[in-house]
């Protein structure tokens, strides 16, 4: 729709300029001769008379020009100044031509030829040929660069598509590495924490099969989903693990599994036990989520460090807004922009 609108436009706009460079160009030359001419008056047929022969001028050298373009030709200065000379002569015979005719009818008693009328005619013709050949060579670039353009955006958009799928296809493994490791931890606590976790489990991971073709999901399944993955994690350790959720309004959009990957990071970086319980809080703060928690850092931990660094990677493919991490006073927050919904 949009390029048809943008080439209509191109069709459109000569109908306009071409009367108005018309009655411009009349009126500037009546303007200079008005000493001279003045016991005539404005001619408005002359200004017609003008404008037609600038448009036949114009959709001629046009016609040409689009003809030479596909056998072959480029616009460079050779073609320019060959179509200034054409011009030239083109302007030459339309207006003896016109001139004849009117001349004969309305001024007889004005000669039909003389040199030096043929040199300030052709003079004009060369003026008009250098705005004729200017304005068709800066429409013919802009026309190309407008395409090209449009071209690399959609090469853009489909490496931007290819590479989100990349993301996508390291979340799965991603997913069950983490989660594989906390159902061995449970396994070996408490198998029947560790059943219901592997059937919480295998819906989950049911979510993100179903959200794998997927660019973002509502707010309302992400907090769901986060929510399913944190009753696990409250009955793994108890009164040890503290959790506050904060939304109100789910009227946006995310990245899917967005508040899995922070959960997980959360469990798998810190202690949570007895000594260093852990607390954290998923606030909606404008357009944006926070994810907030206590610092209380393992030892050693089995991380492959790509959580962060998928989410990161998929906010940098769906918009130009980026995720916000820092750590101050013994809190590790990060805030997830939320897109709104269009449409």
């Amino acid at each position: 729709m949009t390029n048809t609108t943008q080439n209509n436009s191109f069709r459109i706009y000569p109908w306009v300029f071409i009367p108005l460079f018309g009655l411009i160009y009349y009126t500037t030359l009546f303007m200079m001769t008005m000493g001279r001419d003045a016991d005539y008056g404005f001619d408005w047929i002359a200004a017609l008379i003008i404008s037609t022969q600038f448009g036949v001028i114009w959709w001629l050298t046009q016609f040409t020009l689009n003809k030479l373009l596909k056998r072959g030709w480029r616009m460079n200065i050779q073609l320019f100044l060959f179509g200034v000379i054409a011009i030239v002569l083109l302007n030459d015979c339309i207006f003896f031509t016109l001139r004849s005719i009117y001349v004969s009818i309305r001024y007889p008693e004005f000669s039909l030829f003389n040199w030096a009328l043929l040199t300030i005619i052709s003079l004009d013709g060369l003026l008009k040929g250098m705005i004729v050949m200017s304005i068709l060579f800066s429409l013919h670039f802009f026309k190309r660069w407008r395409l090209e353009s449009e071209e690399n955006e959609r090469l853009k958009r489909n490496e931007l598509e290819l590479q989100n799928r990349a993301l996508k296809s390291q979340l799965n493994p991603h997913f069950l590495f983490n989660n594989l490791n906390t159902l061995s931890g449970l396994i070996r606590q408490d198998p029947a924490i560790a059943t219901e976790f592997l059937k919480e489990m295998s819906d989950m991971y049911r979510y993100i099969l179903k959200t794998t073709e997927t660019e973002v999901v509502p707010l309302m399944e992400e907090v769901q989903f986060a929510e399913s993955y944190t009753r696990l994690l409250k009955k793994r350790f108890g009164k040890n693990f503290n959790y506050s959720i904060e939304v109100t309004d789910f009227d946006y959009v995310l990245p899917p599994i967005s508040l899995h990957l922070l959960l997980e990071n959360i469990v798998k970086h810190n202690r949570i036990d007895a000594e260093c319980p852990m607390h954290f809080t998923i606030k909606q703060k404008d357009n944006a989520l926070v994810v907030e928690n206590t610092i209380s850092l393992k030892n050693n931990v089995d991380s492959t460090k790509k959580g962060l660094q998928l989410l990161t990677e998929q906010y940098t493919f769906l918009t130009n807004k980026t995720i916000e991490i820092r750590e101050e006073n013994n809190l590790f927050s990060v805030k997830l922009p939320l897109l709104k919904i269009i449409g």
